[in-house]
């Protein structure tokens, strides 16, 4: 009887569980890179990854990254007024853009990518093209 109460609960715990579609998963993955990528670049490596959302959007797939600059001590608090980079990473079809949220809202496009198409019977490879927009 035990038994069957505990495979009954795990059936149903696992059947909540999503596995995440593997699009999503490789634009979080490209978006990340990208934005960390930026960031080096402008020579801000003290900002460390915060948050992931995905912002509701019918016509593409677009996610939000938060970076923030640590306490002293190394700790990134929520509750804290540090200093922020939001990027906003858009995907359509076989391009990907990166643009960095201003604090009035206002979207600056600082990458975007063009992902290489996969051939027909072909295995695919990851030949990326980026492009950095400089204002």
């Amino acid at each position: 009887m035990k038994n069957n109460i505990l495979f009954i609960f795990c059936t149903i715990f696992f059947t909540g569980c999503q596995a995440t579609n593997q699009s999503v998963e490789q634009q979080q993955i490209i978006c990340k890179t990208l934005s960390q990528g930026y960031l080096k670049i402008q020579n801000q490596q003290e900002y460390e990854f915060w948050r992931l959302e995905k912002v509701v959007n019918q016509q593409d797939h677009t996610l939000k990254l938060t970076y923030k600059q640590p306490t002293e001590n190394g700790v990134i608090m929520s509750s804290l007024l540090l200093p922020t980079v939001e990027f906003v990473c858009t995907q359509q079809q076989q391009q990907v853009k990166v643009a960095v949220q201003q604090p009035t809202g206002q979207l600056v496009q600082v990458l975007e990518l063009k992902l290489a198409e996969p051939a027909i019977g072909k295995p695919k490879i990851h030949d990326l093209t980026a492009q950095s927009k400089t204002q």
